[in-house]
């Protein structure tokens, strides 16, 4: 049996590489694991199956830190954002086959339009998505609460966009507290998905806790603002039951997060300067209404003043004139009393003088003088003749003397 050593299988194959690839060619793949050493980038590029998102091919790259250099000069920051895992790229590379260490694609060059374009397509179907399932206004029809004062924030402390709304909300001019909780969220990359997920997982379960929930992030390419433009990111927004409001930063293209907002701001500062506002507004509201009812209660206490001095004049006109009707009737009485008493005397006067006629003419004098007389015993009046006895001395008063007698 024939045979070849490996290092010579090896060898052949660096041969037919470098006859079958003699020059760099543009692939598209997906960036996997992605590490930095030194200024080099290390990484794998794979592919999926666009059916079952299954892995059919990968192969190791490197960019070497004299590359990448380069390439900043030429695209600018962009590069950095560029080199993300799981963003699918468009790069020019050289095939390189080394005995010893093995396969690897050497990176000269990346597209930054292709990225964006993707993206940008992606960004659409997920729309599209969002839209269909009826989900683009559903968190905009929550009503915003009176007061918006206990606020949930995803963002990172270490966030300069964070801070900004933090100095700006808590140095409002009309002197408003707020009870702000941070959610620390990673602000680009892989893990933006999962963590905002987690957060509103968490804020869900203490809804009652909160009048609102706030997405900070402040800026940043369109590549990393691509974080928040999952379909998984819209959904929890949009079926959300508080009010989310986004300061995401995107300053010419909304994204996905943004479109199912509550409200979407184009700044963190924009997103504090408007629930200062709505705060304000209420509290604008409530002077108006305590101006209101001040005025009403002044227009009322001014009607019960009028009606007291109505009444109080009325009172007094009817006072004053119940006097004179009193005065009139003491003036009445002044002049009848006298007169009414006058002939209530000459009445009581005659009626004296009847009785004294009639006392005269009842009198003993009077009777006697008529040819009566009256029969006495031991000085007592006989009125009934059982009332004497035999030998009983009674004396008879006659008009002119006395009579003395012996009863037989």
């Amino acid at each position: 049996m024939t045979s070849i050593s490996l290092f010579e299988l090896n060898e052949h194959i660096r041969r037919a590489l470098a006859l079958n690839f003699p020059d760099a060619v543009w692939i598209r793949a997906e960036v996997g694991q992605l590490k930095e050493s030194r200024g080099h980038f290390y990484f794998n590029l794979v592919q999926k199956s666009e059916e079952t998102d299954e892995l059919i091919a990968r192969s190791d790259a490197v960019l070497w830190g004299r590359k990448f250099k380069s390439l900043a000069r030429q695209h600018g920051s962009l590069i950095n954002d560029l080199l993300e895992e799981g963003l699918e790229l468009l790069l020019k590379v050289q095939v390189d086959f080394h005995e010893s260490f093995g396969f690897k694609l050497m990176v000269e060059d990346i597209d930054p339009n292709f990225t964006l374009g993707k993206l940008a397509i992606e960004r659409q179907k997920v729309l599209g998505k969002l839209k269909k399932k009826r989900l683009l206004e559903k968190n905009s029809l929550l009503a915003t609460p009176t007061v918006l004062q206990r606020i949930a924030v995803l963002s990172n402390s270490t966030a300069a966009g964070y801070h900004d709304f933090i100095n700006q909300i808590q140095s409002n001019k009309y002197g408003h507290d707020y009870e702000l909780e941070l959610f620390p969220i990673a602000l680009q990359g892989a893990k933006v998905e999962g963590e905002i997920l987690e957060k509103f997982e968490i804020i869900k379960s203490r809804n009652k806790e909160f009048d609102c929930v706030v997405i900070i992030r402040g800026g940043g390419s369109k590549i990393d603002l691509a974080a928040f433009d999952s379909f998984e990111i819209g959904k929890t927004i949009a079926n959300f039951k508080l009010p989310v409001f986004t300061g995401i930063g995107h300053e010419i293209d909304e994204g996905i997060a943004d479109y199912v907002a509550h409200t979407a701001l184009k700044t963190p500062t924009a997103v504090a300067e408007f629930i200062i506002s709505h705060n304000a507004y209420f509290e604008e509201q409530l002077m108006r209404n305590w101006l209101q009812i001040r005025e009403i209660n002044a227009q009322i206490l001014r009607e019960a003043k009028l009606q007291l001095e109505a009444i109080h004049q009325n009172i007094k006109h009817l006072s004053l004139e119940n006097i004179r009707n009193q005065n009139r009737m003491i003036d009445y009485m002044e002049q009848e009393i006298p007169r009414a008493a006058k002939g209530v005397l000459k009445t009581e006067k005659s009626k004296v003088d009847n009785l004294e006629k009639l006392c005269k003419t009842l009198s003993p004098e009077e009777i006697l003088k008529r040819g009566y007389s009256i029969t006495t015993k031991k000085g007592k009046v006989i009125k009934n003749s059982k009332d004497l006895k035999k030998g009983d001395v009674v004396k008879t008063i006659l008009k002119k003397g006395t009579v003395e007698s012996k009863v037989e």
